[in-house]
């Protein structure tokens, strides 16, 4: 069986300071030479908004796995074919109104391809090469991974209320050599922009 996950991931935002100091630290840490009294400082950064949604996928959670069906590496004998398509539903819940949020997957969990905007399938022995995981909206254009730019819009009304949309995932023949026989593994974390 082949599997992408998707988990959330990436800028997503919390209410309240206290977590979201948490969330959105980053550590910087400078070290010098000496021999007594030592210090090394250490700074904080990060943002707070007051705005947030739940992402759910597939009505379940936001840590979800797609599983993918078996194809025979034939459908994948040209660079560029694309087989087993699936279909997944990401909704955005308890979003700030009147507003719009761009959803969009990038690749803080498993590499992209920066040439066709594809995940990269895992590497390992039993790992099928020179196979990629495409993402497309419900309207059938791709999804470059880390564009912002390629996201989905979740257009909330003032009056609130949940959003969905379809995704798909499929494999992707990458390059003019033969696809081979093994295991497709790839995670796409998901990152809100808020409008």
């Amino acid at each position: 069986m082949s599997l992408i996950n998707i988990f959330m991931a990436g800028k997503r935002t919390y209410r309240g300071l206290c977590y979201a100091a948490l969330a959105g630290t980053q550590f910087f840490c400078v070290a010098n030479a000496c021999s007594t009294n030592c210090t090394i400082p250490v700074y904080f950064k990060g943002n707070y908004t007051d705005e947030t949604c739940n992402v759910v996928i597939n009505n379940a959670s936001s840590n979800e796995t797609v599983p993918l069906p078996r194809v025979a590496v034939a459908s994948l004998s040209r660079d560029g074919n694309e087989a087993g398509s699936v279909s997944f539903e990401i909704t955005l819940k308890d979003c700030p109104v009147s507003r719009t949020i761009t959803l969009f997957f990038n690749s803080a969990l498993s590499a992209a391809d920066s040439d066709t905007g594809n995940l990269i399938n895992s590497s390992e022995n039993e790992y099928s090469r020179n196979v990629q995981i495409r993402l497309r909206k419900e309207n059938n254009s791709q999804v470059i991974i880390d564009s912002a730019d390629s996201g989905q819009d979740y257009v909330i009304p003032s009056s609130g209320g949940t959003r969905s949309h379809t995704f798909t995932a499929s494999y992707y023949a990458k390059g003019n050599s033969t696809v081979t026989a093994g295991k497709v593994h790839a995670v796409a974390g998901v990152e809100l922009v808020y409008q």
